[in-house]
């Protein structure tokens, strides 16, 4: 019988980008369920609402920045309020993407670019703003991959 063991996180600051729906909110929830203060990055602003809503009327301590990830100026600026909110940044988790069904014969130069820009841009983005500050106080840095 495998045993359960008991993640406390309370008093943690965790960003989830791509949290405000899908596999992000259920990352999201298993935070906060452990007690972190969980702020959600997205470019969704109607998911990103709702998505607050549902947490808080779990009684759950969460926050969110509208952001686009593969745009570094609006990741610095989702982590600069993040950090002036809280001031401090624990833990990580890059989730957004999007997908793309297509191979390279179909797939146009624009779609590949909006890939790049967000599937990789966007982790390169976070993670250089968020070590600005775990590089000084600690932290962790998760990448969810998704493959189906």
């Amino acid at each position: 019988m495998m045993q359960s063991t008991s993640i406390n996180l309370a008093g943690r600051v965790a960003v989830v980008t791509g949290g405000a729906s899908g596999i992000g909110l259920a990352i999201a929830k298993r935070l906060a369920a452990h007690g972190a203060l969980v702020e959600i990055i997205d470019l969704q602003p109607d998911a990103i609402e709702s998505s607050l809503a549902e947490l808080k009327a779990e009684g759950r301590n969460a926050a969110a920045e509208l952001c686009d990830v593969g745009d570094p100026v609006s990741v610095d600026s989702a982590f600069e309020n993040i950090l002036r909110r809280h001031g401090r940044l624990d833990i990580l988790v890059n989730n957004a993407g999007v997908a793309h069904v297509g191979n390279a014969l179909t797939t146009n130069a624009d779609e590949f670019d909006r890939i790049m820009r967000v599937n990789v841009g966007g982790v390169a983005n976070c993670s250089r703003a968020a070590l600005r500050t775990m590089s000084q106080t600690g932290g962790v840095i998760h990448h969810a991959i998704i493959t189906s």
